[in-house]
């Protein structure tokens, strides 16, 4: 991990609670520097609502530094809840996702939500499918996404979460991204057995010809 400066991870984060400020930057200070030796090995935003989230997405993607996104904000069965009461629907990810990454040289590879009953399989194929962008069907280049389909522990699932980064990035990365995810699964599951399971974690990878393969419940779906 020491041949560049940049993890390769961009942070976008909400306001959990009104009369609190909780944040999950910290852990990943924690992690820069244990991966990196520098507090500031990754990039990261706050979004209020729909407009926010768009800009910082497209902030953090400019430089070309970040293959990742993490996304932590309350979720909802099908969307991601914003302070000043927005909802990001899948559609809304989708587009704005697809928008950045159309335009990068290098592409967005994934992305994980930290958010409790947003990540069930379902809605994390649609956030893999093609979208449309003023009128155009556009490509998406994500390989995979990741979330909990349940509600979660915020403390067990935020240290889950960065555990999750530290084996991704300590891994081979050969060029194929899918089987780096098998092998991040395979060692979270020797390290902390049962654990995936019970947090109901899903990573849902992207396969030619409209295919899609769950890597934590090994299921393969079709469009």
């Amino acid at each position: 991990m020491a041949a560049t400066r940049h993890l390769g991870l961009g942070v976008i984060e909400t306001r959990w609670f009104n009369e609190h400020h909780h944040t999950v930057r910290p852990l990943f200070e924690f992690l820069s520097y244990a991966l990196k030796n520098r507090p500031d090995a990754f990039t990261y935003e706050r979004f209020v609502g729909a407009t926010s989230f768009r800009e910082a997405v497209r902030f953090m993607t400019s430089s070309g530094d970040v293959d990742y996104l993490y996304i932590a904000a309350h979720g909802d069965w099908s969307r991601i809840e914003a302070p000043d009461g927005s909802a990001l629907s899948r559609t809304f990810l989708r587009n704005t996702i697809c928008e950045v990454n159309r335009q990068r040289r290098r592409r967005l590879k994934g992305v994980m939500f930290g958010s409790c009953k947003f990540g069930d399989a379902r809605n994390l194929i649609e956030v893999l499918r093609p979208s449309k962008v003023r009128g155009q069907t556009v490509k998406n280049r994500l390989i995979w996404a990741a979330g909990y389909a349940h509600e979660i522990d915020y403390t067990r699932s935020s240290l889950f979460d960065i555990y999750f980064y530290d084996l991704l990035f300590r891994g081979a990365n050969g060029g194929d991204e899918i089987a780096r995810l098998q092998s991040t699964v395979n060692r979270l599951n020797r390290a902390l057995p049962g654990l995936v399971d019970s947090l109901s974690l899903s990573i849902v990878a992207r396969l030619p010809n409209g295919r899609y393969r769950n890597i934590v419940q090994d299921e393969t779906y079709s469009d």
